[in-house]
């Protein structure tokens, strides 16, 4: 990921170290300072200021993120548009389908689920509400790619490039491009395994009535039930509906 000019270093490590409990949770200044680093000084002086203003809780010499950043996610989805308009439709579609459905949006270049609704034969995934990850290993990711503008897209692909998750994972450019003019010429997009093995999806576009693109739907599930008809024809049906549902009620709120 390229480095943004100007950045403030003070900041960009206090971020390492919340990230760095993030991915590692409960652990104490030595293991953040070698495992980032940093002295141990420069750690706990971040972890103190982080403290302060409740950041982070400290039990005994360990430290963890607080639940303030909770609260702060809470209210930054609930202020999302495409999201109090799209929870009930992607409910409904969990519910008629069984499977799992999900809302994602595009965010610095990856995608975030902002919703997840599971219906009574959903199976568990590792994905969950704010789960990020990268646009062209699924197919909620794919069918944002095929609708967002060039330029959006070239900076996407620059910035990330097209790393591997499962060995189904579309690759290379030109592939990809090819998917992507499939995904545009039908409305809705496939995963073929492509984020997680034994998995299948089928994905939509959100798109508002003057084009812009909102976001995608999408409907996740085993393989073995994600096939034949169901999976070309059924969901997909399904999924675009509720898609444009979506798209028509954000234009017009």
């Amino acid at each position: 990921m390229a480095q943004a000019k100007n950045t403030i270093k003070s900041i960009d490590k206090t971020l390492s170290i919340v990230e760095c409990l993030d991915e590692l949770g409960q652990c104490g200044v030595t293991e953040i300072a070698e495992y980032l680093g940093f002295s141990k000084g420069t750690v706990h002086h971040h972890l103190s200021t982080l403290e302060d203003h409740e950041y982070v809780v400290k039990e005994g010499s360990k430290y963890s993120l607080s639940l303030k950043l909770f609260e702060m996610g809470i209210e930054t989805r609930q202020r999302t548009e495409v999201y109090s308009i799209a929870k009930e439709d992607i409910d409904e579609l969990a519910a008629e389908t069984g499977e799992m459905a999900n809302l994602m949006v595009e965010e610095h270049g990856r995608g975030v689920y902002l919703y997840i609704s599971r219906g009574e034969k959903a199976v568990q995934l590792d994905t969950k509400m704010g789960t990020r990850q990268y646009l062209h290993t699924s197919a909620l990711g794919k069918s944002m790619l095929a609708y967002m503008p060039d330029r959006r897209y070239e900076e996407i692909i620059q910035q990330h490039g097209l790393p591997a998750e499962t060995p189904n994972t579309v690759t290379e450019r030109e592939v990809l491009e090819t998917e992507l003019e499939e995904i545009r010429a039908q409305g809705v997009a496939f995963d073929g395994e492509e984020r997680a093995q034994g998995i299948r999806c089928v994905a939509a576009p959100i798109t508002s009535n003057q084009g812009r693109l909102i976001g995608a739907v999408s409907v996740s599930g085993p393989s073995t039930r994600m096939k034949g008809d169901r999976l070309k024809q059924e969901i997909p049906e399904m999924v675009k509906d509720t898609a444009t549902v979506i798209g028509l009620n954000v234009s017009y709120s």
